[in-house]
């Protein structure tokens, strides 16, 4: 999903509502068309008072960046940690990440589209930063515990998984204007059809 090696940075450093400006800014405009000036408008300002407020273009879509990070760690937590079969729990990961994304399809898209590889380390043999594909190893590791859950190689599992299913859903809502539903039903299904051993 530009090519970097480091995780999203801290929306804290970034005052809340430019960064709702440029979540506006971006689904008004599209990711690459989205310009400081437009996120001044966005929020109400003029050109002069951003520029003095000394924040960066891609400080602000970094910022907004790890606001979906954190919304995706908040939304699979409770599939994380809450009761149910390995594979149960994991079909719920899927789901939580989906309704995620779609909280930021419009940053989520023009990532994919430019190649903002933001969410994985790259080169052939890079896997994903921890923090996207950690969860989905660890349930893919009570998977095998409980049965419900082939054994697989956890680790590049995870990160398949992970880039399977969440830019497909993205690409087929952003670029196909599939609904919600047929998109997540339909990349949920086939990557829990490869995983899972029996009827959980």
């Amino acid at each position: 999903m530009a090519q970097s090696q480091e995780r999203p940075g801290n929306s804290a450093e970034v005052d809340p509502r430019l960064i709702d400006a440029t979540a506006a800014a971006i689904a008004r405009w599209g990711l690459t068309e989205t310009t400081r000036e437009r996120i001044a408008a966005e929020a109400g300002m003029s050109r002069a008072t951003i520029y003095r407020r000394d924040v960066t273009r891609d400080q602000l879509v970094a910022a907004l960046t790890a606001r979906a990070a954190q919304t995706f760690r908040n939304a699979i937590w409770p599939a994380i940690t809450g009761r149910g079969t390995a594979a149960e729990r994991l079909e719920a990961a899927l789901e939580a990440m989906c309704a995620a994304a779609d909280e930021y399809l419009p940053l989520l898209a023009g990532m994919f589209l430019a190649h903002g590889e933001v969410f994985h380390r790259p080169g052939p043999d890079a896997l994903t930063v921890e923090v996207f594909a950690e969860p989905f190893e660890r349930l893919l590791i009570d998977g095998a515990a409980d049965g419900t859950v082939r054994h697989v190689p956890e680790t590049v599992t995870a990160t398949v998984l992970f880039n399977m299913v969440g830019w497909g859903y993205i690409h087929l809502r952003a670029s196909h204007h599939w609904d919600a539903e047929a998109a997540r039903r339909s990349v949920i299904g086939l990557a829990l059809h490869g995983l899972i051993t029996k009827v959980s």
